[in-house]
C-alpha cells in the first residue's frame, strides 16, 4: 500500500515518523501545530506548492496535535485520546497522494 514511504515507531508511542526518500522543500526542520496553516510565512512558502498542501491537509487530521517536516521525513505527533489506526491511514493517503503530484510531469508539445 504505501512502497515508498517507510513507517518508524517511536518509542513515544505518541510519536510516528513516515521516511519517503524524497523531499519537497529545502533541507531544513519546520514544526507546525495544530493551528491554522499562515501561508503568507516564509517558512511556509519555502515548503512549495505539494510540500504547503500536504501540511495543511495533515494538520486538518482529528487527533493530529504537531507536525515536523524535514527531508525525507514527516514526524508526527498525536493527541493521547486517539489511536494511530485513527491517524495513520489518513496520514499515508495524504503523503502517497503528494508522492503521485511529485512525479508527474508536465509534458509540453
Amino acid at each position: 500500500m504505501h512502497d515508498d514511504i517507510v513507517v518508524y515507531e517511536h518509542p513515544n508511542p505518541h510519536m510516528r515518523s513516515f521516511f519517503i526518500g524524497v523531499s519537497f522543500w529545502p533541507p531544513r526542520v519546520e514544526v507546525f501545530h495544530k493551528t491554522p496553516l499562515d501561508t503568507s510565512r516564509e517558512n511556509v512558502k519555502s515548503l512549495g506548492n505539494i510540500g504547503v498542501r500536504m501540511a495543511k491537509e495533515l494538520l486538518e487530521i482529528p487527533g493530529l496535535r504537531e507536525l515536523m517536516m524535514r527531508p525525507g521525513e514527516i514526524l508526527v505527533k498525536k493527541d493521547r485520546a486517539v489511536t494511530w489506526q485513527d491517524i495513520e491511514p489518513e496520514v499515508l493517503k495524504i503523503v502517497q497522494r503528494a508522492l503521485r503530484k511529485q512525479h508527474i510531469h508536465l509534458v509540453k508539445r
